[in-house]
């Protein structure tokens, strides 16, 4: 379990260990490791130490992108100086995938076809209140143009979608990307946790709270994503996504389904533009 924040790691980890303590079940081990999406160092420290417990013969099976932030105004820079929704949502992520590639392909080449996957937490925002293309070409020259919060997050969330149908489609036996690791993004749902704390709590008690469900729901859509037969490579390269309670998303908005075509095809390029931008941010660290 990477996370920033050891005291609440260590309390999930006991629940989960009550939850199972009278049941005749076969049990695994739950570890902390801490990390700072924000903070690219403290990323790559947290991806060696869990290399370092796996061990040559480890494996990683499914790698959950879950952790991040809600909008947060006037949210300070990062520890390297970036935006900071951008980077804990969506380039911290695309960093710890990087560093853990080569466990994740050595893992496929001893899995079943398509058992092996990068989870991508996005949002309903993505649809509701992403901009045109889902992130505009002047965020991505200039992040800190951006001020409104609830903006950037719903950036950082379609930049999550982006990545994961931008690394299923770079994948090949020698790159550096990986191979057999099906990534997929999608909208869990909306659930009653602590990503609301920096929300303004007129708007929190009043409008989101009555909308949210209990967060194990947003497990169930996790557990689907991870591990059901109906998730596959083919389904990830398309750019396919998932959206609450295990289902496919029945129809994008268009300009986003045209985000993720390349000009080529007809389309804006956005995707892999972005998916380009977090490569160059990440270049000193993998």
């Amino acid at each position: 379990m990477l996370t920033r924040t050891k005291k609440n790691a260590e309390e999930a980890i006991d629940r989960i260990k009550a939850h199972y303590s009278d049941k005749d079940a076969k049990v695994g081990s739950l570890e902390f490791v801490p990390m700072d999406l924000s903070d690219f160092k403290s990323v790559k420290a947290a991806a060696q130490q869990f290399l370092d417990s796996e061990g040559p013969d480890g494996r990683l099976d499914v790698l959950f992108n879950n952790a991040g932030t809600g909008g947060w105004k006037d949210a300070p820079p990062t520890a390297q100086g970036h935006e900071y929704h951008i980077t804990a949502n969506s380039v911290g992520h695309f960093l710890l995938a990087r560093l853990l590639t080569p466990i994740l392909t050595e893992t496929a080449k001893k899995s079943p076809k398509d058992a092996v996957r990068v989870v991508w937490a996005a949002s309903i925002l993505v649809e509701m209140t992403s901009p045109i293309n889902g992130i505009t070409k002047e965020f991505l020259e200039d992040p800190f143009s951006e001020k409104h919060a609830g903006v950037l997050y719903a950036q950082s969330k379609t930049g999550n979608w982006f990545l994961a149908t931008e690394f299923a489609r770079h994948q090949s036996e020698s790159g550096p990307f990986g191979c057999g690791i099906v990534h997929i993004g999608g909208n869990p749902g909306s659930y009653n946790t602590n990503i609301w704390r920096h929300v303004k709590d007129l708007i929190k008690y009043y409008l989101v709270y009555p909308t949210l469900r209990d967060p194990v729901y947003g497990s169930y859509t996790y557990m689907w994503m991870g591990f059901s037969n109906e998730v596959t490579m083919d389904e990830a390269k398309a750019g396919n996504y998932a959206i609450c309670d295990g289902r496919w998303h029945p129809g994008q908005r268009a300009d986003l389904l045209l985000a993720i075509k390349g000009e080529g095809e007809g389309g804006s390029g956005r995707s892999k533009e972005f998916f380009n931008w977090c490569e160059e941010k990440v270049k000193d660290f993998v």
